[in-house]
Protein backbone atom coordinates (compact mmCIF):
# COMPACT_ATOMS: atom_id res chain seq x y z
CA UNK A 1 0.00 0.00 0.00
CA UNK A 2 2.95 2.41 1.12
CA UNK A 3 4.65 1.69 -2.80
CA UNK A 4 1.34 2.64 -4.27
CA UNK A 5 0.87 5.82 -2.22
CA UNK A 6 4.30 6.59 -3.19
CA UNK A 7 3.11 6.12 -6.75
CA UNK A 8 0.68 8.36 -6.69
CA UNK A 9 2.16 10.52 -5.03
CA UNK A 10 4.91 11.15 -7.89
CA UNK A 11 2.50 10.95 -10.49
CA UNK A 12 0.84 14.48 -8.53
CA UNK A 13 3.93 15.41 -8.81
CA UNK A 14 4.21 15.42 -12.71
CA UNK A 15 1.46 16.85 -13.74
CA UNK A 16 2.28 19.97 -11.99
CA UNK A 17 3.27 22.51 -14.34
CA UNK A 18 6.19 25.18 -13.97
CA UNK A 19 5.94 28.66 -13.25
CA UNK A 20 5.22 30.47 -16.67
CA UNK A 21 7.75 32.95 -17.38
CA UNK A 22 6.58 36.26 -17.72
CA UNK A 23 7.27 39.88 -17.76
CA UNK A 24 5.46 42.58 -15.62
CA UNK A 25 5.11 46.01 -16.88
CA UNK A 26 3.02 49.08 -15.72
CA UNK A 27 0.97 49.97 -12.73
CA UNK A 28 -2.79 49.53 -12.04
CA UNK A 29 -5.66 47.64 -12.87
CA UNK A 30 -4.53 43.52 -13.76
CA UNK A 31 -4.21 42.22 -17.37
CA UNK A 32 -2.93 39.16 -18.28
CA UNK A 33 -1.90 38.53 -22.00
CA UNK A 34 -1.89 35.20 -23.32
CA UNK A 35 -0.02 33.95 -27.06
CA UNK A 36 -0.99 31.74 -29.52
CA UNK A 37 0.38 28.21 -31.06
CA UNK A 38 3.81 28.73 -32.03
CA UNK A 39 3.94 32.48 -30.25
CA UNK A 40 5.50 33.84 -27.48
CA UNK A 41 5.31 36.67 -24.76
CA UNK A 42 6.84 39.16 -27.25
CA UNK A 43 3.82 39.27 -29.80
CA UNK A 44 2.36 41.77 -27.16
CA UNK A 45 5.15 43.92 -27.15
CA UNK A 46 2.80 47.01 -28.54
CA UNK A 47 -0.62 46.13 -26.67
CA UNK A 48 1.46 45.53 -23.59
CA UNK A 49 3.50 49.01 -23.79
CA UNK A 50 0.02 51.04 -24.52
CA UNK A 51 -1.84 49.04 -21.61
CA UNK A 52 1.00 49.71 -18.99
CA UNK A 53 0.18 53.25 -19.00
CA UNK A 54 -2.89 52.66 -16.70
CA UNK A 55 -2.63 49.17 -16.08
CA UNK A 56 -0.34 46.09 -14.45
CA UNK A 57 0.35 44.03 -17.42
CA UNK A 58 1.82 40.52 -17.06
CA UNK A 59 2.62 38.63 -20.87
CA UNK A 60 3.27 35.18 -20.31
CA UNK A 61 5.28 32.06 -22.60
CA UNK A 62 3.36 29.55 -22.49
CA UNK A 63 5.43 25.99 -21.41
CA UNK A 64 7.55 25.45 -24.28
CA UNK A 65 7.93 28.94 -25.68
CA UNK A 66 10.85 31.21 -24.65
CA UNK A 67 13.11 28.66 -23.87
CA UNK A 68 10.87 26.84 -20.95
CA UNK A 69 9.96 23.40 -20.43
CA UNK A 70 7.31 22.27 -22.91
CA UNK A 71 3.59 21.49 -21.70
CA UNK A 72 2.48 18.68 -18.85
CA UNK A 73 1.02 15.60 -21.88
CA UNK A 74 -1.24 12.91 -21.30
CA UNK A 75 -0.74 10.53 -24.03
CA UNK A 76 0.84 12.82 -26.06
CA UNK A 77 -1.45 15.64 -25.56
CA UNK A 78 -0.81 18.82 -23.86
CA UNK A 79 -2.92 18.91 -20.58
CA UNK A 80 -4.21 22.81 -20.93
CA UNK A 81 -5.68 22.08 -17.75
CA UNK A 82 -2.61 22.15 -16.03
CA UNK A 83 -1.22 25.07 -18.30
CA UNK A 84 -4.57 26.97 -17.00
CA UNK A 85 -3.74 25.55 -13.36
CA UNK A 86 -0.24 27.80 -13.60
CA UNK A 87 -1.90 30.91 -15.07
CA UNK A 88 -4.21 31.01 -12.62
CA UNK A 89 -1.65 30.56 -9.64
CA UNK A 90 0.74 33.39 -11.41
CA UNK A 91 -2.26 36.10 -11.44
CA UNK A 92 -2.80 35.38 -7.30
CA UNK A 93 0.69 35.50 -7.02
CA UNK A 94 1.81 38.53 -8.66
CA UNK A 95 -1.58 40.46 -7.00
CA UNK A 96 -3.28 41.11 -10.29
CA UNK A 97 -6.54 39.57 -8.96
CA UNK A 98 -9.51 39.82 -10.43
CA UNK A 99 -7.45 40.95 -13.84
CA UNK A 100 -8.75 40.79 -17.66
CA UNK A 101 -7.35 38.14 -19.67
CA UNK A 102 -6.42 38.43 -23.42
CA UNK A 103 -6.07 35.20 -25.43
CA UNK A 104 -5.14 35.21 -29.17
CA UNK A 105 -5.78 31.97 -30.79
CA UNK A 106 -5.28 29.38 -28.68
CA UNK A 107 -4.27 31.51 -25.35
CA UNK A 108 -8.10 31.99 -25.71
CA UNK A 109 -9.42 27.81 -24.45
CA UNK A 110 -6.28 28.41 -21.85
CA UNK A 111 -7.79 31.95 -20.51
CA UNK A 112 -10.87 30.56 -20.04
CA UNK A 113 -9.85 27.22 -18.39
CA UNK A 114 -7.93 29.39 -16.18
CA UNK A 115 -10.84 31.42 -15.01
CA UNK A 116 -13.03 28.41 -14.74
CA UNK A 117 -10.16 26.79 -12.20
CA UNK A 118 -10.48 30.34 -10.04
CA UNK A 119 -13.77 32.79 -11.47
CA UNK A 120 -13.11 35.29 -8.39
CA UNK A 121 -9.23 36.02 -9.89
CA UNK A 122 -10.64 37.56 -13.32
CA UNK A 123 -13.01 40.13 -14.20
CA UNK A 124 -13.50 39.02 -18.00
CA UNK A 125 -12.01 37.50 -21.41
CA UNK A 126 -10.94 39.02 -24.50
CA UNK A 127 -10.44 36.49 -26.99
CA UNK A 128 -8.69 37.07 -29.96
CA UNK A 129 -10.03 35.64 -33.00
CA UNK A 130 -10.18 32.69 -30.76
CA UNK A 131 -12.32 29.49 -29.89
CA UNK A 132 -13.55 27.35 -27.09
CA UNK A 133 -14.65 24.30 -29.40
CA UNK A 134 -12.04 21.42 -29.62
CA UNK A 135 -10.27 21.27 -32.93
CA UNK A 136 -10.66 18.52 -35.96
CA UNK A 137 -8.28 15.77 -35.55
CA UNK A 138 -8.39 15.72 -39.22
CA UNK A 139 -7.04 19.03 -39.25
CA UNK A 140 -4.43 19.08 -36.82
CA UNK A 141 -3.31 15.67 -37.36
CA UNK A 142 -1.99 16.13 -40.50
CA UNK A 143 0.22 19.05 -39.25
CA UNK A 144 1.49 17.61 -36.04
CA UNK A 145 2.71 14.23 -38.15
CA UNK A 146 4.75 16.42 -40.78
CA UNK A 147 5.94 18.35 -37.39
CA UNK A 148 7.97 15.59 -36.31
CA UNK A 149 9.23 15.30 -40.09
CA UNK A 150 9.55 18.62 -41.04
CA UNK A 151 8.69 21.20 -38.81
CA UNK A 152 9.77 24.06 -41.22
CA UNK A 153 7.62 23.53 -43.76
CA UNK A 154 4.98 22.27 -41.53
CA UNK A 155 4.64 25.70 -39.75
CA UNK A 156 5.10 27.24 -43.47
CA UNK A 157 2.00 25.60 -44.54
CA UNK A 158 -0.49 25.71 -41.34
CA UNK A 159 0.24 29.36 -40.13
CA UNK A 160 0.66 30.36 -43.68
CA UNK A 161 -2.64 30.24 -44.15
CA UNK A 162 -3.69 32.48 -41.28
CA UNK A 163 -1.10 35.10 -42.06
CA UNK A 164 -2.33 38.78 -43.80
CA UNK A 165 2.05 39.08 -45.36
CA UNK A 166 4.78 37.16 -46.28
CA UNK A 167 6.88 38.85 -44.02
CA UNK A 168 3.94 38.24 -41.47
CA UNK A 169 4.69 34.27 -41.99
CA UNK A 170 8.12 34.77 -41.84
CA UNK A 171 8.01 35.93 -38.53
CA UNK A 172 5.62 33.86 -37.12
CA UNK A 173 7.44 30.66 -38.54
CA UNK A 174 10.75 31.78 -36.97
CA UNK A 175 9.03 32.27 -33.87
CA UNK A 176 7.46 28.54 -33.86
CA UNK A 177 10.68 27.43 -35.08
CA UNK A 178 11.98 27.92 -31.65
CA UNK A 179 10.16 25.89 -29.78
CA UNK A 180 10.88 22.11 -29.73
CA UNK A 181 8.49 20.19 -32.26
CA UNK A 182 7.37 17.62 -30.08
CA UNK A 183 5.68 20.88 -27.79
CA UNK A 184 4.08 21.75 -30.71
CA UNK A 185 2.76 18.29 -31.64
CA UNK A 186 1.27 17.87 -28.10
CA UNK A 187 -0.43 21.18 -28.72
CA UNK A 188 -2.11 20.63 -31.94
CA UNK A 189 -3.24 17.47 -30.54
CA UNK A 190 -4.26 18.54 -27.21
CA UNK A 191 -6.39 21.22 -28.93
CA UNK A 192 -8.34 18.29 -30.18
CA UNK A 193 -10.13 17.64 -26.91
CA UNK A 194 -12.72 19.98 -25.65
CA UNK A 195 -10.63 22.39 -23.63
CA UNK A 196 -13.63 23.47 -21.07
CA UNK A 197 -14.49 19.76 -20.55
CA UNK A 198 -18.20 20.58 -21.21
CA UNK A 199 -18.60 23.68 -18.57
CA UNK A 200 -19.41 26.20 -20.90
CA UNK A 201 -22.06 27.48 -19.60
CA UNK A 202 -20.15 28.02 -16.26
CA UNK A 203 -18.30 30.92 -17.96
CA UNK A 204 -20.01 33.55 -16.02
CA UNK A 205 -17.69 36.50 -16.63
CA UNK A 206 -18.10 38.84 -20.06
CA UNK A 207 -16.44 37.31 -23.24
CA UNK A 208 -15.61 39.14 -26.39
CA UNK A 209 -14.36 37.83 -29.14
CA UNK A 210 -12.58 39.56 -31.71
CA UNK A 211 -12.79 38.04 -34.69
CA UNK A 212 -10.93 38.39 -38.27
CA UNK A 213 -13.88 36.36 -40.07
CA UNK A 214 -16.20 38.75 -41.61
CA UNK A 215 -19.68 39.12 -40.28
CA UNK A 216 -22.48 36.79 -42.11
CA UNK A 217 -26.24 38.61 -42.41
CA UNK A 218 -27.66 35.14 -42.47
CA UNK A 219 -29.15 34.22 -38.95
CA UNK A 220 -28.28 30.89 -39.53
CA UNK A 221 -24.27 31.00 -40.28
CA UNK A 222 -24.49 33.32 -37.47
CA UNK A 223 -25.78 30.60 -35.01
CA UNK A 224 -23.54 28.11 -36.96
CA UNK A 225 -20.63 30.24 -35.82
CA UNK A 226 -21.23 30.26 -32.35
CA UNK A 227 -21.80 26.63 -32.49
CA UNK A 228 -18.51 26.14 -34.51
CA UNK A 229 -16.36 28.03 -32.31
CA UNK A 230 -18.20 26.76 -28.70
CA UNK A 231 -19.74 30.34 -27.81
CA UNK A 232 -23.21 29.25 -27.89
CA UNK A 233 -23.27 28.49 -24.10
CA UNK A 234 -21.68 31.29 -22.97
CA UNK A 235 -24.15 33.39 -20.60
CA UNK A 236 -22.37 36.91 -21.34
CA UNK A 237 -21.02 36.81 -24.94
CA UNK A 238 -20.36 38.90 -27.78
CA UNK A 239 -18.44 39.15 -31.21
CA UNK A 240 -16.96 41.75 -32.53
CA UNK A 241 -15.95 41.24 -36.23
CA UNK A 242 -12.70 43.62 -37.32
CA UNK A 243 -12.52 44.36 -41.48
CA UNK A 244 -8.88 43.65 -42.84
CA UNK A 245 -7.75 41.69 -40.54
CA UNK A 246 -6.42 38.11 -40.66
CA UNK A 247 -5.48 35.87 -37.31
CA UNK A 248 -2.93 38.37 -35.53
CA UNK A 249 -5.68 40.93 -34.90
CA UNK A 250 -3.50 42.97 -33.03
CA UNK A 251 -0.96 43.55 -35.24
CA UNK A 252 -3.56 44.25 -37.92
CA UNK A 253 -5.41 46.84 -36.69
CA UNK A 254 -3.75 47.87 -33.56
CA UNK A 255 -6.03 50.86 -32.95
CA UNK A 256 -9.38 49.00 -33.28
CA UNK A 257 -7.77 46.32 -31.17
CA UNK A 258 -7.34 48.43 -28.06
CA UNK A 259 -9.96 50.51 -28.92
CA UNK A 260 -12.01 47.15 -28.64
CA UNK A 261 -10.46 45.78 -25.35
CA UNK A 262 -10.77 49.58 -23.22
CA UNK A 263 -14.47 49.66 -24.66
CA UNK A 264 -14.73 46.17 -23.32
CA UNK A 265 -12.49 46.84 -19.95
CA UNK A 266 -14.59 49.77 -19.42
CA UNK A 267 -17.74 47.85 -19.38
CA UNK A 268 -16.80 45.13 -16.90
CA UNK A 269 -17.24 47.81 -14.43
CA UNK A 270 -21.43 48.18 -14.76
Amino acid sequence: MGHRLLLICLAALCLQAAPPSFTKVGKGPGVLLIHGFGGNKEVWAEVAADLARDHTVVSVDLPGSGGSPGPVEVAGRADLGVVAKGLAGLVRQEGLAPCLVVGHSMGGPIGARAILEDATAFRGLLLVDSFLSALPTAYMEPTAATMGQDPGMALGIFLGLMTSSQEQTKRVVAEALRIPPTALQAYLRGLCLDPLGGRHAQLRLPVLDLSSVPEDPDPVQKAAFLAQHGFKELPKFQVIHVPGTRHWVMWDAPKAFLSALRTFEAGLGR
